[in-house]
């Protein structure tokens, strides 16, 4: 599994695409910020993370569409996908191996983003309540991480078309914005993400009733991880799609 994850990393130390997701990436983080430095405010999790969270809760999404997206899409734009999967390895772990890599792109520029902030409100505001700000940040990175990722894959094997994967990211971000409010938001993984994370930051924006929110947010995020698994396996060793 080692070889499979280092030949991935070395297929995308070559891909422009990496410093183009890098920018989407930071600019929530940018943009604060730049706000902060021009109009001042109190820089609160209250108040500056919680601008930050928003923000970058729309722009997730796209990050995690365009990485597994490009991951996956190279063998197609190359003309390699057929001798990438016969190449004499078990094509779950090839899958597996790519699938990893990616997330784990999107976990390091994920990082930059939380580095940044630990520096800020270590400058600006040290007493602000760091643990509680990382907690809620990669609650949101890794619950929209797991239930984004293995849709992306699905849909770039399906499709081998970059352009619908990033579209379906745009409207999981509408979608998002649309309902994250709502009591039944945890019905979408991305919003229960949002909600369920924001709610450690501004008490008020947690769900009324968490219980019911925790039950069925988690059990559909569960369905979103185990039905894509299962397509992904089932796309990526079906000889007739090889063919």
């Amino acid at each position: 599994m080692r070889t499979l994850i280092a030949n991935e990393l070395r297929k995308i130390r070559r891909e422009r695409f990496v410093w183009a997701v890098l920018v989407l990436n930071v600019v929530p983080f940018a943009m604060v910020v730049v706000n902060h430095v021009v109009n001042g405010g109190d820089p609160t999790l209250e108040g500056l993370y919680f601008t930050f969270h928003n923000q970058y809760t729309m722009v997730l999404p796209l990050v995690v569409c365009a990485t597994v997206a490009a991951c996956f899409h190279t063998e197609f734009r190359n003309g390699t996908y057929f001798e990438w999967l016969t190449c004499g390895r078990s094509k779950p772990a090839l899958w597996a191996a790519k699938l990893t890599v990616a997330c784990c792109l999107v976990v390091v520029l994920a990082a930059v983003n939380h580095v940044g902030l630990v520096l800020f409100f270590l400058a600006e505001n040290p007493d602000a309540g760091l643990l509680r700000m990382s907690a809620a940040y990669w609650l949101l990175v890794g619950v929209s991480i797991a239930s984004v990722a293995l849709l992306c894959a699905l849909l770039t094997l399906l499709t081998r078309n970059v352009v619908i994967v990033n579209v379906f990211g745009i409207g999981l971000t509408v979608a998002t914005l649309v309902f994250m409010a709502a009591d039944f938001s945890y019905l979408i993984p991305t919003c229960f993400a949002y909600r369920l994370s924001v709610g450690m930051i501004v008490p008020d924006a947690a769900y009324p009733d968490l219980g019911l929110a925790l039950a069925v947010g988690w059990s559909v995020t569960a369905l979103f991880l185990l039905l894509p698994l299962l397509a992904n396996l089932l796309v990526i060793t079906r000889r007739r799609y090889l063919r």
